[in-house]
C-alpha cells in the first residue's frame, strides 16, 4: 500500500465525513450548479456514442451513482473509492436498486488489482487533483493497461485556464509563478478552434509545484491540483492514447467574486451556457473544470 500523504489525508477525512452531503450533490438536491451531476451526466453521454461497453470502472467513484447508472443499462460496472463510508453508501444503493452487476470496493487505486485489458471504459472524476504529478503518471500507467484496445477513458480535472479570468489570488499566483504567458496561448488556441482537430499542441505551461496551497475551493483540502488540457493530453499521448473532447464543465460567464454575492445569476448564466458545452472549446477558458476524453490505440 503507497504511503498517504498529508493532501491525500486531508481528502480521505474530508469525503469521510462529508458523504450525506455528497450524496444530495450527486442526485441534484443541491440548488447550485450541479458539477458532479455535469461530469457524471457526460460520461454517460460517452458510453452512449460507444459500442455497447461490457465492463466500465470508476475512480473516486463516491457516493456510486454512475456505477449503479451504467450497471442498470447492462454493464458489469465496478466503483472504487478511498473513503469506507462512501463504499458503504454505493453499495447499499446498489442492494437496494436489486444491481447485481455493480461492484464497489474500498481501496487505493494503486492497490486494486486490475487484469490487462478488461475494462472498455474507464472514468476519473475528481480525483487526480488529490494526488502528486508523479502519482497521476502511475495511475495513467494503470489506465493504459487496464483498458480493453479502442478503450475510452474519461478523467476530469481541475481547469488552470480558468485561473487567466478569475481574477483573484489563483490568477495572482500564476503571475507570480511565470506561467501566465504559457495558459494564456493555450488557451487562445483553445477558444479560436472550431473543433479537436484544429487544436495545434503548444508548449505547455509548468505543472504546479507539489507543495502548492490553495486558496478557498469549497473542499476542505489544501492542495488540489490544476491542470490544463494540453499538460494531460501530452501524458496520454505518450502512453498511446488519443484525445477525442475536451467538455468544459461549469462554466462561468463572471468573477468568482461576482458568484459569491449574486448566486442565482451566476447558476442561471452557467447551466445557460453548459447546454453549449459539447463539442465546444470556445467556452473552455470560462470553466472551472473540465472532462478529457481519449481512446486508446488498438
Amino acid at each position: 500500500m503507497k504511503k498517504t500523504t498529508k493532501q491525500q489525508q486531508q481528502a480521505l477525512e474530508y469525503f469521510s465525513t462529508h458523504t450525506e452531503e455528497w450524496r444530495s450533490k450527486a442526485v441534484g438536491l443541491d440548488a447550485k450548479v450541479n458539477v458532479i451531476k455535469q461530469r457524471n451526466g457526460y460520461v454517460l453521454e460517452v458510453a452512449g456514442e460507444l459500442p455497447l461497453p461490457r465492463s466500465f470502472l470508476d475512480v473516486g467513484c463516491g457516493t456510486g451513482e454512475l456505477v449503479c447508472q451504467m450497471a442498470k443499462q447492462g454493464v458489469d460496472a465496478t466503483g472504487v473509492d478511498y473513503a469506507p463510508e462512501m463504499i458503504e453508501l454505493s453499495a447499499k444503493k446498489a442492494r437496494d436498486e436489486g444491481l447485481q452487476n455493480a461492484e464497489f470496493v474500498c481501496s487505493s487505486i494503486f492497490d486494486f488489482e486490475m487484469q490487462s485489458g478488461s475494462y472498455d471504459l474507464i472514468s476519473a472524476n475528481g480525483f487526480i487533483e488529490y494526488v502528486s504529478v508523479q502519482e497521476m503518471n502511475a495511475f495513467f500507467d494503470l489506465v493504459a493497461q487496464a483498458l480493453s484496445p479502442n478503450g475510452s477513458f474519461v478523467v476530469g480535472s481541475r481547469n488552470r485556464l480558468f485561473n487567466l479570468v478569475t481574477m483573484n489570488d489563483y490568477t495572482l499566483q500564476e503571475i507570480d509563478a511565470g506561467a501566465i504567458e504559457l495558459l494564456a496561448r493555450e488557451a487562445v488556441q483553445w477558444t479560436n478552434a472550431k473543433n479537436m482537430l484544429q487544436v495545434v499542441k503548444s508548449e505547455c505551461a509548468p505543472f504546479q509545484a507539489h507543495d502548492t496551497e490553495h486558496a478557498k475551493t469549497g473542499i476542505e483540502v489544501t492542495t488540489r491540483f490544476q491542470y490544463t488540457p494540453f499538460q494531460l493530453i501530452s501524458l496520454l499521448q505518450d502512453r498511446g492514447f488519443h484525445a477525442v473532447e475536451v467538455y468544459p464543465v461549469h462554466i462561468h460567464g463572471v468573477t468568482p467574486s461576482f458568484v459569491e454575492m449574486n448566486l442565482e445569476v451566476h447558476t442561471s448564466i452557467s447551466n445557460l451556457l453548459q447546454t453549449h458545452a459539447r463539442h465546444n472549446t470556445q467556452l473552455l477558458a470560462h470553466a472551472s473544470t473540465f472532462m478529457l476524453h481519449v481512446k486508446r490505440g488498438e
